[in-house]
């Protein structure tokens, strides 16, 4: 988690239920059904709320709409370099002058800059800017300038996208989920990293298994695709109902 505000966690009967299963994983360290208890407790506390796309319900503050846009300004930045290079990509960013980027640090903060929903938000927000800003410190992390970051990225090809695709995703519910349950999980005596950490390496996996094969058969490019990713989140949590 990269966050160290405490939330409070919702005291709805969903998640009571939520938090029980996570006391329940906290206890019993890699013990896949009860990881997977945990994603169905949690799927159900988010219930109705849990947004599915542009024109679809998921009103104000609901999870997945910020992890949606912010997810959605990442792919669509790739997809301004793979065709007109990084200057071209930035210029689209609209930034004024003194705000340009001029390395991967200040591009990270420029395109983190750009997810903010609504401030009714405030927990999708932080979860998606710090699950954005994870995934692309790590794709630019051996990258020393600019030109190094239109490289990487014009030659990355569908497979590598897309993993980048689900590694964001499993750090976004990761996040939400960390701030949410972060002063629970400190109470049950266990640290929140190791704990996340443990989860987050089954939901990959899982993730992985459910949808890989799917992704191949979509370009995240495309409008079919942009669809895609604006429900993403909601289509992995499903997976779960």
């Amino acid at each position: 988690m990269g966050t160290s505000q405490l939330h409070s966690l919702k005291t709805t009967p969903q998640w009571s239920a939520a938090k029980k299963a996570m006391t329940s994983v906290i206890k019993d360290h890699g013990n896949s059904q009860k990881q997977s208890k945990l994603m169905t407790a949690f799927r159900t506390a988010v219930g109705d709320t849990l947004y599915r796309g542009r024109g679809n319900g998921g009103g104000r503050g609901t999870f997945g709409r910020a992890g949606s846009h912010a997810l959605g300004n990442v792919i669509q930045f790739i997809s301004a370099v793979k065709s007109i290079g990084i200057g071209g990509a930035i210029d689209g960013l609209g930034l004024p002058q003194e705000d340009r980027p001029q390395d991967s640090k200040e591009l990270i903060k420029a395109l983190c800059g750009l997810t903010s929903v609504n401030a009714d938000a405030l927990h999708d927000d932080e979860a998606a800017v710090e699950a954005q800003e994870k995934l692309l410190s790590i794709i630019f992390e051996q990258c020393d300038s600019l030109a190094d970051i239109e490289t990487l990225l014009q030659q990355a090809d569908a497979d590598t996208i897309d993993g980048w695709i689900l590694d964001y995703e499993v750090e976004y519910i990761m996040e939400y989920m960390g701030e949410l349950f972060q002063s629970h999980i400190f109470d049950k005596n266990a640290n929140p990293e190791t704990v996340c950490s443990e989860i987050k390496q089954w939901l990959r996996s899982e993730i992985d298994n459910r949808l890989e094969d799917e992704m191949r058969h979509i370009n995240v490019f495309s409008l079919e695709g942009k669809a895609y990713i604006d429900t993403l989140t909601a289509r992995i949590l499903d997976i779960w109902q």
